[in-house]
């Protein structure tokens, strides 16, 4: 997940010693304990701005404050188990990435939790393409001399990622499989290190969200060759999706959802539904998360459930193909 400007960083952190620094009476709102979100990655980082501009929505709907907590480590899985620890009345919330549910299982042989049962998504908050790009100065102008030139150079086909077993692995490797021709990933410590490869051609391909791509692309130092998604990204709108050229075997999206730990009684599950629903729809927050080529989205529980598994559906078949197992 890609970093925040230093200007933003700046505002984020008067923005959080302002809270700190907060009176009681603004801390604990209508006489309610704030509420936490658990977001199991750093402070700074795409999931953890888009969790904070969906939480400054929230206090109102809610009737409370609500703040973000990071509980980073082991790829989310340990912010989960914080939130199945929490007690089950609405205090703690989770933003869970769907591949904690959709691929995870598939990835590692023991997991601490059991996806279908302590992970319960209560309302989609985003969606977001991803993409498949190559160097600025790459021969390649499109995905059908891509797919030409990875057949015609197979010992130099490779292609980075953000971190093994997400799902930009899982796209390279799918990509590959479609094309008719193996990609060797090369897995980076995220995605920045990863694109200053790609930008220095040290590496053939990369993918990534299309969020992370967008302005490297527009300052012409890699070019983007589709997206993902089932419609063509705000940010990238020259570019093709795969589906438009053909391949709409690769069209998927990441989605995170607001989760509650399982127990948690229904009118409570119904009230933080609604309200991450009403924080989701706002101008001010699809703006925010639009920035980062993400799309608002916000649904019911049913909804946000039947989303997930289709996420599972997807990937399941994806993953166990490859083999690749994280432990």
């Amino acid at each position: 997940m890609k970093t925040l400007p230093a200007s933003w960083r700046c505002s984020l952190a008067l923005a959080i010693a302002a809270f700190v620094g907060a009176p009681p009476a603004i801390a604990e709102q209508g006489g309610r304990p704030p509420a936490r979100i658990l977001v199991g990655f750093s402070p700074g980082g795409t999931l953890d701005v888009v969790t904070r501009a969906l939480a400054d929505q929230m206090h109102d709907s809610l009737h409370r404050t609500v703040v973000v907590e990071n509980r980073p480590g082991a790829g989310g899985r340990i912010a989960i188990d914080a939130m199945r620890a929490a007690p089950a009345d609405g205090s703690v919330a989770m933003l869970c990435p769907d591949f904690l549910t959709s691929i995870y299982p598939f990835v590692f042989n023991k997991l601490n939790y059991d996806p279908q049962r302590d992970v319960l998504p209560v309302s989609t908050v985003v969606e977001f393409a991803m993409a498949l790009a190559v160097p600025a100065s790459s021969p390649v102008k499109t995905f059908g001399e891509y797919a030409q030139w990875v057949r015609a150079h197979p010992q130099s086909a490779n292609f980075g990622h953000a971190a093994s077993g997400g799902p930009t692995h899982f796209l390279g490797l799918q990509i590959g499989k479609i094309i008719g021709a193996p990609l060797q990933d090369v897995p980076f410590q995220g995605a920045a290190p990863m694109i200053v490869n790609l930008a220095g051609a040290n590496i053939a391909a990369g993918t990534s969200t299309v969020g992370d791509f967008a302005q490297h692309h527009e300052a012409g130092k890699l070019r983007v060759l589709a997206v993902t998604s089932a419609q063509r990204s705000a940010l990238l709108p020259n570019v093709p999706t795969f589906a438009e050229l053909g391949r709409k075997e690769l069209t998927t999206v990441g989605v995170l959802a607001i989760c509650l730990a399982p127990g948690t009684p229904a009118p409570v599950v119904a009230e933080w539904s609604d309200a991450v629903r009403k924080a989701a729809s706002t101008e001010q927050f699809a703006k925010n998360v639009g920035a980062l080529g993400f799309v608002s989205t916000g649904s019911s529980p049913t909804a946000a459930r039947a989303r997930f598994a289709e996420m599972r559906a997807f990937w399941e078949p994806v993953v166990k193909a490859s083999g690749f197992k994280a432990d």
